[in-house]
């Protein structure tokens, strides 16, 4: 069993022990902690001082939310666009695969990484308040892969006119 130690006032992660607050099951005290975040739990002084609970639980979540995190913008127009560029040339299950990735169109290795692909499309006329259809991504050379070089943002009246030429 864990000799008593009085922890009123330590701290152990994001959590402040206020006070003692009885004994758990396994005959450890239980302490009443304050997290950063503001919530108050009980943890028994084993948890805490083997540095098993660190918070209320809101750690765990920022460092699930932390890893999922990269850009901010899954939910933009741009994003979409990215997405489904890569689908179509890299994903077999897609619709439109056969139009591009069975064709041997691909996303440059540059490219693969979003934020990348976002510098050079603000760089290069990337519109986010266009009207739909105004501002699409095209390739200039249609049998070519979708690279800086091969790219361009037109609306789908000219994208019409740049067309794959069929025998």
């Amino acid at each position: 069993m864990y000799k008593h130690n009085d922890l009123n006032g330590m701290i152990f992660g994001r959590l402040k022990v206020i006070r003692e607050s009885g004994r758990a099951k396994d005959r450890h005290i239980v302490w009443t902690c304050q997290c950063e975040c503001g919530n108050v739990v009980n943890v028994s002084s084993r948890e805490l001082v083997n540095g098993h609970t660190k918070s209320c639980g809101c750690l765990q979540k920022d460092i699930i939310s932390s890893m999922r995190y990269k850009h901010g913008d899954r939910d933009s127009r741009l994003y979409s666009v990215w997405k489904t560029m890569k689908k179509r040339c890299e994903n077999k299950n897609c619709k439109s695969y056969k139009w591009y990735g069975a064709k041997g169109v691909s996303v440059c290795e540059e490219w693969q990484d979003y934020i990348e692909f976002k510098k050079w499309a603000i760089e290069n006329g990337y519109n986010e308040n266009a009207l739909k259809g105004e501002c699409t991504i095209d390739r200039i050379d249609p049998c070519g892969n979708y690279e800086p070089s091969n790219c361009r943002w037109v609306s789908m009246a000219e994208q019409a006119k740049n067309k794959r030429k069929t025998a």
